[in-house]
């Protein structure tokens, strides 16, 4: 892939004006607790996205992506969603924001390249739209805050791409620190600081890609966030006053109606992820990692046995992973990209684990890519010409 800005000259004849680097992020637990306004634990990851732009002297922004050499076009004048558009909407939809906000806009180059185009979901699309937000916000001089733009962002996924879109994504992307996790109170849109891996400590984290599909977990998890947005819908009706998130287990085993039996299993599931992402902060606060080890168990058991959205190569990882010596806990992880689990062990006992994964191609036909999670800073603008 070519760099951001030799890719930007290569293709419109200029040099970028702006660059804009933006992470991709890793929930490590809470990735449903959205819906019952909980607790999410997130850090950034080294995969990036990066957004160059230029202004153009016509209404005409021209979009091209680095990853498939894919181009996209559209006229400032006519920003409406367009499906055939695909990845050229989320700048489009940055664009509409700012026309909605009252700011003058003109037309722009704009190149997109980066780790993170490897990817599908969530992730994704979210960076794509923080970043257009970053960089038109500098292009066109709005001088909006970082919050504001984190506002843009949001709104233009959720309601001009009408895509399932999390707040937490965006504030974990632009308020980030480099080796400090962020534990998310959803309701209040608030977040302290946890250091990740803890100081003094021996233990690593991997990341593990299984490699599979990217799409082998969309329709699940699609189905999943479907099912745990129409049950919590539900709870508020009988639980109107007070925090959703604040209801137990028995509350909800009690009710006879309107809630199956399915949606009961659903919202346990999802306000007991919310408590283990309290929960795990408090431990690695503590610097006790054996036992958010045993967290990250209690997470992979409910996201197979309960929610049941993993997949052979995943809880193939998962139980080598246990099986190697010294290995306190391992669970599947969103990340933006499908089949991804992060492990925790001794560094010593890195080899021994990964070692297993020759065996793992042997049964899967293919390699599964690992590295040692750390948890990188925010998104920031590179260059300004």
């Amino acid at each position: 892939m070519k760099d951001i800005a030799e890719l930007h000259e290569s293709e419109f004849d200029e040099k970028p004006q702006i660059v804009v680097h933006v992470p991709g992020v890793h929930t490590l637990i809470g990735e449903f607790s959205d819906y019952c306004k909980g607790f999410s634990l997130c850090g950034t990851s080294s995969q990036y996205l990066e957004i160059a732009v230029s202004v153009r002297p016509d209404q005409s922004v021209r979009l091209i992506s680095g990853q498939s050499n894919d181009r996209k076009r559209f006229n400032i004048q006519n920003l409406k969603f367009r499906r055939e558009d695909r990845w050229g909407n989320y700048a489009k939809g940055v664009m509409a924001q700012f026309v909605n906000k009252g700011f003058s806009i003109s037309g722009a180059n704009v190149s997109i390249a980066g780790t993170l185009l490897k990817n599908e979901g969530q992730v994704l699309s979210s960076a794509m739209c923080m970043g257009c937000a970053m960089a038109f916000n500098e292009l066109f001089n709005a001088n909006l805050s970082i919050e504001q733009l984190a506002g843009i962002a949001y709104i233009s996924l959720a309601t001009f791409c009408a895509e399932v879109s999390r707040y937490v994504l965006f504030f974990a992307m632009t308020q980030a620190r480099e080796g400090w996790l962020m534990l998310f109170n959803i309701q209040h849109h608030t977040w302290e600081y946890i250091a990740f891996p803890p100081f003094d400590t021996a233990v690593v984290a991997l990341i593990v890609e299984s490699r599979i599909s990217p799409y082998a977990l969309k329709e699940e998890l699609s189905i999943k966030r479907r099912d745990s947005k129409l049950a919590f819908e539900k709870l508020r009706i009988l639980f109107p006053s007070g925090l959703l998130r604040d209801i137990s287990d028995q509350d909800i085993k009690d009710l006879s109606v309107p809630l199956t039996e399915h949606e009961k299993r659903t919202c346990m599931y999802v306000l007991s992820e919310s408590r283990m992402a309290r929960e795990g902060a408090r431990l690695l606060a503590q610097k006790d990692m054996v036992m958010y080890g045993k967290v990250l168990n209690k997470v992979q058991s409910g996201l197979r046995d309960t929610f049941e959205v993993t997949c052979p190569e995943i809880d193939w990882l998962t139980k080598r992973a246990m099986e190697t010596q010294g290995c306190l806990g391992a669970s599947m992880i969103t990340s933006g990209s499908s089949g991804t689990v992060m492990v925790l062990l001794p560094r010593d006992a890195i080899a021994s684990y990964t070692i297993r994964m020759e065996e793992y191609e042997h049964i899967f036909g293919f390699r599964p890519k690992w590295s040692v999670f750390q948890p990188q800073g925010s998104a920031k603008i590179l260059s300004i010409d």
